[in-house]
Order: C-alpha cells, then sequence, then structure tokens
C-alpha cells in the first residue's frame, strides 16, 4: 500500500498522526485536571481485575493499568492510551478499505469520514475511554472478516477471533456489531465457506482465550451488572402501537445524527452514483447485507419493544461503518469528481480547524467567555499549593472526581475514596492522622460533617466569575476508619 505514496507526507495517514499528535498536545499543555471518563478508570485500573463495578467490560482499565506501570499514574498516561487507540483506528480502517475500493480517492474519503462524525471528530477528544475502544475493535473486526476471503491461514482465523474478542472486551454493545456482521457474512458464499470450515474453530478458540475469564466473572455478578444495563437502556413491551412508532422515529433519527454532519455533505454530492446492485464484490454485499440485517432487526424489535431515548453515542456499533458502505455505493469506474472531492476535502479541513480552534478556546479563554467546563478547574494546581503531606498520611475524600486526583498526585499515599481503599498495603501500617480533603465542586456532595471550623484549611482559586476552594482538614485517624 505504501508504494503507492513515493513520500511519507504523502500519505494520508501521516497528516492523521499530525492530526492526533496536536490533539495531545492541547490536552497536556492547557489543564491536568481530569474528564469524568478519565477520572473513572484513574480509579479502577490501580489494580487489575477480571471485572469492575462498572456495566463496562475491563479491558480499558487493564491497558490503563499497563500505561500507569510505564508512564506513571495520571493525565498523559490516559491521553497517550487514548490517541494511540484512535491511531490504531485510522490504521485498521485504512486497511479495511483496501478491501473495500478499487481507488485511492475513495480509500482517502473514508478515513476523512470519521472527522466529521461528532463522535470522532469532537467526543473522542472530550471524554470517551470505553468507546474508543470499541472503534478500535470495529475496524478491526471489519479487517479480519474481509481478509478471510482472500487469506486463510490459521493465523487469520485466529486474528478474526482475537479481534471479536477484543470488541466484546471494549464495550457489550459490541455484540450490536458482530451478531449482525456475522450473520451477513454468513450468507453470502465466499465467506460462508471460510466460516464454516474446520479452521473456524481457531476463531472460537482465540475469542474464548480472550474472554473467557471476564465471561466467567459475569456470570458470577450478573446482579450487579446487568440491572445497570437496564436502567440506562428502559427497554419496555407491551407499550400501544402509537409508542412503538414514536420509540422507532427516535432510532431513525438518532442513528442519522451519529453520521451528520457527514452525511449532509457526502450524500447530496453523489446521490446520483448510488446504486445498490452495481457493486458485486463480496465486500460490498457483506455491509449491504448487514444493514438489511441491522434494519430488519430494527423493524422486528419495534414491534414489542420501546426504548424513552436513543443517546447518539449508542450507535457506535451500528453507524461507524454507514460511510464505508455509502462509500462503496456510490464508487464507480471512474472516480468521483475533482470538484466532489475538493468540497468533500474542504469542508473536512473547516470542520477539522474549526473543533481545534474551539479546544484552544475551551481550555483557554473558554471562562472568560462564560463557557466553564470541568476541564477550567485547577484541582492539580490547588493541589500543589498544598503543605507536605508524609506519605504514611492517610487521605480521605467522599468525592469519587477528586478523589482521582489525590491517586495521581499523591502516589505513594494511602487514599480513601467513599469508602474504597487503594493502596491496601499502606492500609495495614499504623497513621498517626488522616488528612480529610474536599472541594466546593457542586457536583458532588463531598463536605464532612463534624469538623471544627477551626482545623479548616483553603486554597481559593479565582477562574473568571467563578471561584474554585479546596479544603482540607487534619483529623484522628480513628476518625477515618
Amino acid at each position: 500500500m505504501m508504494s503507492h505514496y513515493s513520500k511519507p507526507y504523502q500519505h494520508p495517514l501521516f497528516w492523521f498522526l499530525i492530526y492526533l499528535t496536536i490533539h495531545l498536545v492541547i490536552r497536556l499543555s492547557f489543564s491536568q485536571t481530569l474528564q469524568l471518563d478519565d477520572a473513572e478508570q484513574l480509579r479502577h485500573a490501580q489494580h487489575l481485575a477480571l471485572g469492575y463495578p462498572i456495566p463496562q467490560p475491563p479491558l480499558y482499565s487493564w491497558l490503563s493499568w499497563g500505561m500507569f506501570q510505564i508512564f506513571g499514574t495520571g493525565l498523559f498516561a490516559l491521553t497517550l492510551l487514548k490517541y494511540l487507540l484512535i491511531a490504531l483506528t485510522f490504521w485498521t480502517l485504512w486497511l479495511s478499505s483496501g478491501y473495500l475500493f478499487q481507488h485511492f480517492q475513495t480509500r482517502h474519503l473514508a478515513i476523512l469520514s470519521l472527522l466529521l462524525l461528532p463522535s470522532f471528530g469532537w467526543h473522542m477528544h472530550q471524554g470517551f475511554t470505553h468507546t474508543i475502544l470499541l472503534g478500535v475493535a470495529i475496524t478491526t473486526t471489519l479487517h479480519a472478516l474481509l481478509r478471510l476471503e482472500l487469506h486463510q491461514q490459521p493465523r487469520d482465523f485466529l486474528y478474526l477471533g482475537v479481534a471479536l474478542g477484543v470488541g466484546l472486551m471494549a464495550k457489550y454493545s459490541f455484540l450490536l456489531l458482530m451478531i449482525p456482521l456475522l450473520l451477513a457474512a454468513l450468507t453470502i458464499p465466499a465467506y460462508r465457506r471460510q466460516l464454516l470450515q474446520p479452521q473456524a474453530l481457531l476463531v472460537v478458540v482465540a475469542l474464548l482465550a480472550v474472554t473467557l475469564p471476564h465471561l466467567l466473572w459475569l456470570s458470577q455478578h450478573s446482579s450487579e451488572v446487568f440491572p445497570a444495563i437496564d436502567q440506562k437502556l428502559q427497554i419496555q413491551s407491551g407499550n400501544a402501537a402509537v409508542e412503538r412508532l414514536y420509540s422507532l422515529g427516535h432510532f431513525v433519527i438518532a442513528a442519522l445524527a451519529f453520521v451528520s454532519p457527514w452525511i449532509l455533505l457526502v450524500a447530496p454530492l453523489s446521490f446520483r452514483r448510488f446504486s445498490l446492485h452495481r457493486n458485486r464484490k463480496p465486500a460490498a454485499q457483506l455491509l449491504s447485507r448487514y444493514y438489511l440485517v441491522v434494519c430488519l432487526s430494527v423493524i422486528v424489535l419495534s414491534l414489542f419493544l420501546t426504548m424513552p431515548h436513543f443517546k447518539v453515542r449508542w450507535f457506535h456499533p451500528l453507524m461507524m461503518l454507514f460511510p464505508l458502505w455509502w462509500l462503496m455505493m456510490v464508487e464507480r469506474d471512474e472516480p468521483l469528481s475533482k470538484t466532489v472531492w475538493k468540497w468533500i476535502s474542504t469542508a473536512t479541513l473547516v470542520v477539522t480547524l474549526l473543533v481545534v480552534i474551539v479546544r484552544l478556546l475551551q481550555f483557554t479563554i473558554g471562562p472568560d467567555l462564560g463557557h466553564y467546563s470541568r476541564v477550567n478547574r485547577p484541582i492539580m494546581e490547588s493541589l500543589q499549593q498544598l503543605p507536605a503531606i508524609p506519605s504514611d498520611t492517610l487521605l480521605f475524600t467522599q468525592d469519587a472526581f477528586l478523589g482521582a486526583h489525590l491517586l495521581a498526585h499523591y502516589p505513594n499515599n494511602p487514599i480513601s475514596i467513599h469508602g474504597n481503599h487503594y493502596r491496601e498495603e499502606p492500609f495495614r501500617q499504623q497513621h498517626s492522622e488522616c488528612l480529610i480533603i474536599w472541594d466546593n465542586d457542586d457536583l458532588f456532595d463531598s463536605t464532612p460533617a463534624e469538623i471544627e471550623p477551626q482545623t479548616i484549611h483553603h486554597i481559593n482559586s479565582k477562574i473568571a466569575e467563578l471561584t474554585y476552594t479546596l479544603f482540607w482538614a487534619t483529623v484522628p485517624i480513628e476518625r477515618c476508619r
């Protein structure tokens, strides 16, 4: 694939690497405050476990733990992991495009499409964790399945099994891609021959090797995980026909929102070339039948079930491959006109630059403009102003978000966060005192009771019109038991 480009900077992945590096530098340069998802990962990834008390699989937390062992606990390790995974998503999508399209122009449009999907162009930089790993699993699974048409070595079947396993260990919603995609593949002779031959047992072996330990844990903790998922989705049955139709309409709107503004730009410019029957390649049939299975499944389920709402970010497993399918339906022997290519590439560049500018404003003058986000809270800067704390002092907080920052800033101290003890070995030692820490964050009610006012100290930090206050008080160790 590289032979098409005489110099590295001509390859689109080179520019995507520059793009990701810019976003990484922006995130690390202007604020050390964590986003909520990163704070959650920082707490859970303090140790390895087969599962965690969240309705998500553990693989992202395992990767975070590994990064902490190499780079230390904190924002840098989490941010580097995030952008390495996003880079891997672009790379595997590029590899998949080699099996899907005949023109390099269409391959370029395929990876550019991610920049015009809000979940990738914006939300990936703002706070996703498990969803980022889900994106890698989706593009890797597609690549592994497409390879089976031409390559049938044992490693190719193992590759598909590992990709499916990573998907299930990234996010449970990966099933929404895995099941329809495999069903679609079984309807196409080129893939059915490979998936039903004896070597295909290697797919199952690799899949179970990746997922079985967690699945055993899940079978023992289903009462903790599944109710949380059910509470989030709020699936209902027995509703009136009007409510079912209303729910189906919301599903369609959310699905289209996931691929906007990409579809709003590309569809009008390429609709005349659209054909469901012109491209007979097995790869094209795979994506077409995947969406046929998805549509039929949604219609059947809508006859019996409803959901009160659909969040756009839930549509990763269903709609992430939609731009690839559309581009396959509009690709012909002759590439798109230079005018259409210029419109799409220019619009993508403009949107990408706007996202970079908005992120810079968010971190710099956002509060002065009245846009005050969580990353503007100077939590780490305030912690740096605290007096030196002995490493055997127990740090205590009821604020899970603040507690994550304590774990990053005080790597050697035992810490108690909302009743959860971290760094268990130091907890077995005798402590002479406990430092209770809280702040004025309205999101968490973490102000401790029954502390003498004269023992409370605080640091005020002014951010535009708002004041962030960090409080602390030293109390006898018995108070924190």
